[in-house]
C-alpha cells in the first residue's frame, strides 16, 4: 500500500483483556504499510512481561486512542524487545511492536474480527484509467466569463462470480466557502466492493489485490493501492436513526514498488472506455483465472518493481514467469523451448518473421546457461545491449498472454497494439 505522507501519531494502547492499563506510544505507518507501536513499558503487566516473557497469543491485538485520528486497532501483532538500557539515569526497556494491519475510526472492543459490508479502494491511475469526470468547464472569454459545474457520474456496477458486486463509484468534494479569490471542484474515483453479507477484511483484500494487478498489466506499471475504507457491520443509533461505521485501513499489500509510478496515458494497453461493453467479463475472467496462475504472476511483477540487482536474474525471473504461465494455462508436457514457440506462435507478425526462431534460441541458450552453468555456452549467450532486448520481448510477450487470457481475440490485441505506441515498439523490435 501507497503511503504518500509520513503517518506519525501519539496516544495510549491497552491490550483487550486489560483496558484499564493504558500505555503512553506512538505508532508510525510506512510507505508499504507497514507499521510500528513504540511503547516505553509492556501492556502486560505481569512478571513474565516484565523479564522479556511474552504469549505470542496476547499480543495479537492492541486497541488505542491516538491525536488526529481518534480509536485505532492494531491487528495481528507480533513484538520485538530491545534490551534494557539507561536513560536519565533510569533503566528503560522500550518495546517495538509490528503489524501490517491498522483500523482507524472506530473504538472495538474484545478480539472478536471485525466484518464489513463494503470496501472502498483507490490505486494509483485509476482516475487516468476510467477517464470519466462529471466536471465541465465554459469559458466565455469574449464576456470575461467562466462557468464550472459539476454532475456525478453514475456509479457502474458488475457482478463477480464471488457474490460480490464491484463497483467505479465517483466521490467529489465542492469549493470552499466562501470562495473570493479561488473555487475548485474535485473529483476522486473509486473500486467499491459489496457484499450481501457481512466479511472479513481479508475476502475483501484479496480482490482488491487482483484488481490491483488487472492495472499493473494495463499500465506496464507497478501501481499500488494508495486508501482503503470499509464500512462495518457495527451500528451506531444517533439522531433516531441508525449510522453505519466507516474505518480507514493501513495494511501491506502486493503488488508493491518501492518507485512511485510514473504514468503515461500513451502507454496504457486499453482504458475503461475501450472494454466498456464487456468489461465485466473480461474482469470476471481476470478473476477466475488469477489464483490458478498467481506464481506467474508474482515472478512477473518482480522484474516490474525494479529492484533485482542484475540483468542476467532480471531475464532468469522472466523465463521463469513465462514457464510458469504456460505450465499453468495447458494440460499438455513440454520442454522449455516447445513452450516458447507455442506461446510465440499466436503472436509470429510481433516476431519479425524469420527473427522468431533466432530470438527462441537466445532464450532458451541463456537460460540453459544460467540454470545449468554450461561453460561451453558462455561465449555464444546474449550479454549487455542483446539482453535487454530480449528481456523487452520476453515482456511483451507476457503482456500479449494477458491480453490473450482475459478474452481478446487476435484482431482486437492487434487493434491495442496498434494503439499503443510503446507496446507496438516493445512487440516489433
Amino acid at each position: 500500500m501507497r503511503i504518500k505522507e509520513e503517518f506519525n501519531r501519539s496516544g495510549d494502547f491497552w491490550l483487550p483483556s486489560s483496558p484499564e492499563n493504558k500505555i503512553p506510544g506512538t505508532l508510525s505507518i510506512s510507505d508499504g504499510g507497514d507499521a510500528k507501536l513504540e511503547l516505553s513499558k509492556p501492556l502486560d503487566s505481569s512478571i513474565q512481561a516484565q523479564v522479556g516473557y511474552t504469549n505470542p497469543d496476547s499480543l495479537k491485538r492492541i486497541l488505542g486512542h491516538v491525536e488526529k485520528d481518534g480509536p485505532v486497532m492494531i491487528d495481528r501483532c507480533y513484538r520485538t524487545k530491545t534490551g534494557p538500557h539507561f536513560l536519565r539515569g533510569r533503566m528503560r526497556t522500550t518495546l517495538v511492536i509490528w503489524t501490517n494491519r491498522v483500523f482507524m475510526g472506530i473504538p472495538y472492543e474484545g478480539d472478536a474480527s471485525p466484518r464489513f459490508y463494503t470496501c472502498s479502494f483507490s490505486v494509483e491511475g485509476i482516475d487516468e484509467w476510467v477517464d470519466i469526470t462529471g466536471i465541465e468547464v465554459d469559458p466565455q472569454f469574449e464576456n470575461s466569463t467562466l462557468t464550472i459545474s459539476y454532475n456525478r457520474p453514475e456509479d457502474i456496477t458488475f457482478s463477480l462470480e464471488n457474490g460480490m458486486q464491484l463497483q467505479i463509484t465517483f466521490a467529489w468534494t465542492p469549493p470552499g466557502m466562501p470562495a473570493t479569490k479561488r473555487a475548485e471542484v474535485t473529483q476522486k474515483v473509486y473500486f467499491t466492493l459489496v457484499s450481501k453479507k457481512p466479511l472479513e477484511l481479508d475476502k475483501f483484500i484479496s480482490v482488491a489485490e487482483k484488481i490491483t494487478a488487472f492495472l499493473c498489466f494495463v499500465w506496464n506499471e507497478i501501481v499500488c493501492l494508495d486508501s482503503i475504507s470499509a464500512t462495518s457491520d457495527n451500528q451506531r443509533q444517533e439522531n433516531g436513526g441508525s449510522h453505519t461505521e466507516e474505518v480507514n485501513i493501513y495494511c501491506s499489500s502486493w503488488p508493491y514498488a518501492k518507485d512511485e509510478p510514473v504514468l503515461n496515458t500513451l502507454d496504457v494497453l486499453f482504458k475503461y472506455k475501450d472494454i466498456q461493453s464487456c468489461a465485466e467479463s473480461i474482469i470476471g475472467k481476470w478473476l477466475q483465472n488469477y489464483k490458478h496462475i498467481a506464481p506467474a504472476y508474482d515472478l512477473y511483477f518482480l522484474t516490474k518493481a525494479k529492484t533485482l540487482p542484475t540483468l542476467d536474474l532480471h531475464f532468469l525471473i522472466l523465463a521463469q514467469a513465462l514457464e510458469a504461465f504456460h505450465g499453468r494455462t495447458s494440460n499438455e508436457k513440454h520442454e522449455f523451448r516447445e513452450r516458447f514457440e507455442i506461446m510465440t506462435e499466436p503472436f509470429a507478425d510481433f516476431m519479425c518473421g524469420e527473427g522468431r526462431p533466432g530470438l527462441i534460441d537466445k532464450i532458451v541458450k541463456k537460460r540453459n546457461y544460467l540454470t545449468h552453468h554450461n561453460p561451453k555456452l558462455e561465449p555464444v549467450v546474449a550479454k549487455g545491449e542483446l539482453l535487454a532486448y530480449i528481456c523487452r520481448k520476453m515482456d511483451a510477450l507476457f503482456r500479449l498472454q494477458f491480453l490473450k487470457l482475459i478474452g481478446f481475440d487476435d484482431q482486437e490485441i492487434n487493434n491495442f497494439v496498434d494503439k499503443c505506441p510503446y507496446f507496438k515498439g516493445e512487440c516489433n523490435l
